[in-house]
């Protein structure tokens, strides 16, 4: 059984890049660390509520965080989320400085 860690409301499995590529924790709560490859891509979605959505790469898995973060190419994050399709959706971004929360 994995390491689990607990973050807000949830637990989340701690997890190895290989576990995410191998497929077995599709669908569940999962947490890693990586360097983020590329730049972030900050998005405005102008829509009912007015919200903002990050996409970014971590080594070689595709996130997306409902938020704007302060992050950029070369730094080192733990990411927790819901791994979902090769994709996590985040729900919390740390870094050296922050821990950026996504609403619930």
């Amino acid at each position: 059984m994995s390491k689990r860690v607990k973050l807000g409301h949830h637990f989340y499995h701690v997890v190895t890049l290989e576990d995410l590529k191998s497929g077995k924790m599709r669908g569940k709560n999962v947490v890693f660390e990586g360097i983020i490859q590329d730049k972030p891509v900050v998005e405005f979605l102008p829509m009912e509520l007015p919200s903002y959505r990050t996409t970014f790469s971590v080594d070689g898995i595709r996130v997306e965080f409902s938020g704007s973060p302060c992050i950029k190419r070369g730094d080192r994050v733990k990411v927790y989320g819901r791994f979902l399709a090769g994709d996590l959706i985040a729900t919390a971004i740390e870094t050296d400085g922050a821990i950026y929360m996504a609403e619930e």
